[in-house]
């Protein structure tokens, strides 16, 4: 997800927090969904623009997809599937940096 196994760790961590806190105020699918976007977002504009990795591009479309829905207020299913779509773009084996198992 970002440069080490311990940086993808506390991301999830403090996206999971947020999912939590959320859930106390009773919001949790929002504030899950928000910080997955925002995870998302920075991760591939830090991608597309230090690592230079136009692949990001599509990561980023993927959570302007999820930042609309969001504000739309769309089904919260197609939502979470898209959600799910921005964690799987952030963890798939082809942005891990080499070497850093």
């Amino acid at each position: 997800m970002f440069g080490s196994r311990a940086h993808a760790i506390v991301t999830l961590t403090v996206v999971i927090e947020v999912g939590i806190a959320g859930w106390v105020l009773g919001h949790g699918m929002l504030w899950l969904l928000g910080a997955t976007l925002a995870v998302t977002a920075a991760d591939t504009l830090w991608g597309m623009t230090r690592r230079r990795v136009l692949a990001d591009l599509v990561g980023l479309e993927v959570a302007l997809l999820l930042a609309m829905l969001l504000h739309a207020d769309a089904d919260p299913m197609f939502s979470a599937l898209v959600a799910a779509a921005c964690v799987a773009w952030l963890v798939r084996p082809e942005r891990q940096p080499a070497g850093t198992d």
